[in-house]
């Protein structure tokens, strides 16, 4: 029998509030219940929705990183061969210079002279031989004046010789096309052999000196690519190519010296700076690169999630290889073709269908053709 609030019979007015209580809370279950949506039961079988890819090959270069240092293909500090006083400068501060201009001028009257002289002399034991030689011709003279007038030509040759050295000393020539750095003397100074007078660099190339651990050694060789960077240009890569390998290792660092040539035609880079050196030591094609957010590892190993034509994710082991860049490497378990889950594989279930976000399955996206590996 239900007891009513309203009830006269009922044996109190607490009694009776607690009986309405009671019917109130059954009836608001008895229609919570019957209220629940069909959308809401279906929610709880709803199939997830991920990122996927279709994995195609590309080329994988495989490099490691080395710190070194980029210095001039050739540097002099010029110093002048004799002493003298220094009568002018024929080049400006950080001109670009041949080989063989004119750099700086010496006072040169004496030396001139000396060269005057010694001309002057040639010419006359050049005549005097000649006159020699007729006269033994017609037999009015010995052999012998023949002999001490040719002698006596010689020398003289030979002093004019060692005059146009000491004239030509006078003038100071670039070595090499170079660089000219900033110069250390100024006209009038007396200069000796001691004397530094400016730098002189050759920048139209670079090298590339770095040192190489001994585990890389088998990857150490003449030939292999080579890019660099430098922290003033640090979205660029500037190539390059090794060009010596030393034969023995430091015996202390356990390193191994390398030099790469660095084209610098444009003078973009400049000799001291220091450098990572990006050596590229394999190269292969065809190799299947997945981005990192596919792959899963949990006590079983590593894994991905493979989608067939029917939209049901499968669970395949893989081996993976080099990480670098936010793709992997995989060396096995997967082929050219395969789609996988990239994004959402928390929520994918072995045996289980999923929904694409974004393209439909059928659609291929590619990763990037090239890819660096992290050597070891």
């Amino acid at each position: 029998m239900l007891c009513s609030p309203f009830d006269p019979s009922s044996p109190s007015r607490a009694a009776r509030l607690v009986c309405f209580a009671l019917c109130a809370c059954a009836s608001l279950l008895i229609a919570t219940g019957c209220g629940q949506s069909e959308s809401e039961h279906k929610s709880f079988h709803m199939v997830p929705t991920v990122e996927s890819q279709v994995i195609q090959p590309g080329l994988l270069r495989d490099t490691v990183e080395f710190g070194g240092q980029l210095v001039s293909e050739k540097s002099v500090m010029l110093k002048s061969e004799v002493d003298g006083i220094l009568e002018s400068i024929e080049f400006e501060e950080g001109q670009h210079v041949k080989k063989g201009d004119v750099l700086f001028e010496l006072r040169s009257g004496e030396q001139v002279a000396q060269l005057q002289a010694a001309e002057a002399n040639l010419a006359l034991a050049s005549s005097e031989a000649r006159r020699a030689e007729n006269l033994l011709k017609l037999d009015a003279a010995a052999q012998a004046l023949k002999d001490r007038t040719a002698a006596e030509r010689d020398v003289a040759e030979s002093r004019v010789e060692l005059a146009r050295i000491a004239l030509s000393q006078m003038q100071i020539r670039a070595p090499f096309d170079g660089m000219m750095g900033m110069r250390l003397v100024s006209p009038g100074e007396f200069l000796t052999e001691q004397v530094s007078l400016v730098q002189i660099d050759a920048v139209d190339r670079l090298q590339a000196i770095f040192a190489m651990s001994e585990i890389a050694l088998p990857f150490a060789r003449v030939g292999i690519p080579v890019n660099i960077m430098v922290a003033p240009y640090p979205d660029e890569k500037f190539p390059g190519e090794v060009f010596f390998v030393s034969p023995t290792l430091d015996t202390k660092a356990r390193r191994l010296l390398v030099k790469a040539w660095v084209p610098n035609e444009d003078h973009r880079l400049a000799a001291g700076l220091y450098a990572n050196i990006e050596v590229e030591i394999r190269e292969q094609e065809g190799a299947l690169m997945v981005p990192e957010s596919a792959v899963v590892a949990d006590q079983l190993g590593t894994f991905v999630w493979r989608i067939d034509d029917q939209d049901v994710a499968t669970r395949v082991g893989i081996e993976v290889g080099l990480r670098k860049g936010g793709v992997v490497e995989v060396l096995s378990g997967l082929s050219a073709g395969d789609r996988i889950v990239t994004a959402g594989t928390h929520k994918v279930s072995d045996g289980k269908k999923v929904a694409y976000a974004g393209a439909p399955a059928g659609d291929q996206a590619r990763l990037p053709i090239e890819a660096d590996g992290e050597g070891t």
